[in-house]
This record gives C-alpha cells, sequence and structure tokens, in this order.
C-alpha cells in the first residue's frame, strides 16, 4: 500500500510539472497560429494592393490627344524623358509656340507612366508646319531636338521599344487598318485637307471658266 501511495504521489509531481509545459506548449502553438493567419493576411493584403496597382494603370491612348494624326504632324524627339509627362507637354508646346498647334501627344509607356522619348504635334496650316520643322537641331534646355514630318517617320522609329498593353496595342492595330482602307492598301494618298481644299479650288476654276465660256458664246 505504501509503495502504490508512493507511485500516485510520483504521478501527482510529474502531472504538476508537465501541466505547465503543456499549457505553454498551447500557448506557444496558438501564437503561432495567430501569426501565421496575420502573416497570410498580410499577403493577401499586399498581392490585392499589387493586382490594384496593375489594374489602375492608365494606357497611353487613354488620351484625347492620342488620335489626329494627318499631313500636318510633327515628329519630335531628343527631349528630357525624365520629366512628367505634362511638363514635356507643356515646355513643347512653348518650344513650338511660334505655331499655332492644335494637338501634342506624348506616348508613355502604360504600366510605368515614363515617357517613351517621342511627342506627336498637330500645326494648323502649311506655314505653321514650315515653322514647326524650322526648329530642327534647335535645343530645349540642354536636350537637341529632332523635328521631321510624322508621315516620314517608321513606326519602329516613333515609338522605339514601345510594349503597350492590350488596350493601345488593339488601337494601334485599328489605325493601321483604317489607314490601309482609307488610301486602297497605300495605293492612294489619304484624302487630306489640303487634297480637299486643293481639288475645291480646281472644280471653282473650272466652273468660272464654262461661265466665260458661255458669255462668250
Amino acid at each position: 500500500m505504501g509503495k502504490g501511495l508512493e507511485e500516485s504521489s510520483a504521478s501527482t509531481d510529474v502531472d504538476k510539472v508537465r501541466e505547465p509545459l503543456q499549457k505553454a506548449k498551447r500557448e506557444s502553438d496558438d501564437s503561432e497560429i495567430v501569426n501565421l493567419k496575420k502573416q497570410k493576411k498580410e499577403s493577401d493584403e499586399d498581392e490585392k494592393t499589387a493586382l490594384k496597382k496593375v489594374e489602375e494603370y492608365k494606357c497611353s491612348f487613354d488620351d484625347k490627344d492620342a488620335f489626329g494624326d494627318n499631313d500636318r504632324t510633327i515628329f519630335v524627339r531628343g527631349f528630357d524623358c525624365s520629366l512628367p509627362r505634362d511638363d514635356i507637354k507643356s515646355a513643347l508646346e512653348k518650344h513650338f509656340g511660334s505655331c499655332e498647334i492644335t494637338r501634342v501627344f506624348v506616348p508613355i509607356e502604360c504600366k510605368t507612366g515614363s515617357p517613351i522619348g517621342t511627342a506627336f504635334i498637330d500645326v494648323s496650316d502649311d506655314v505653321d508646319k514650315e515653322m514647326a520643322l524650322a526648329l530642327d537641331g534647335s535645343f530645349l534646355g540642354s536636350s537637341k531636338l529632332e523635328v521631321k514630318m510624322a508621315n516620314r517617320i517608321a513606326r519602329s522609329v516613333a515609338y522605339p521599344n514601345f510594349k503597350g498593353c492590350r488596350h493601345c496595342l488593339n488601337m494601334i492595330m485599328k489605325r493601321k487598318c483604317y489607314n490601309f482602307n482609307r488610301t486602297c492598301g497605300g495605293l492612294l494618298q489619304p484624302r487630306t485637307a489640303s487634297w480637299i481644299s486643293l481639288i475645291e479650288k480646281l472644280d471653282a476654276k473650272v466652273k468660272m471658266e464654262k461661265v466665260e465660256a458661255e458669255k462668250q458664246s
């Protein structure tokens, strides 16, 4: 009987020692589970934030000035690309202030918002076009500008290393299809404003000559 009491007493002592250890282990396990849940929540939030940032980028062609290329569109490059898009646009408008400008488009890389180094400027008439072209080789700050007619520039030059996004690449493809259709596959010159004006003048001249001939007869 004494032996049984000793065994019972020893078992009780072991339980007393084991119980705090088990409690500490449970608390440690609970704390680890809480930390894991917290880490997972933070990871999920970071992932959502990253996805939101990707979704919130502005497409290069989500700009009213992205469209409007015509026979008086000027191509410009050589300016400082480290500046924000709006600052570049303002600087170009000021630099070409001697011309009547109707549009300035500064393409950007969609997902970064960084200017790709080129710009397109529309001027109102042929006189302004010649004035703009005269600024080829001029300096904007410390940067020397290259100014050319946009219709003589290849796309690889106009949009160097441009990756874009699905939306703007589709818009470029639509523009190509539109230009292909309106020029019968490139066989005809597009009907520009100056071309239409010339045709109207020729029509008026023919009508006037016809009237004069009728009077003389």
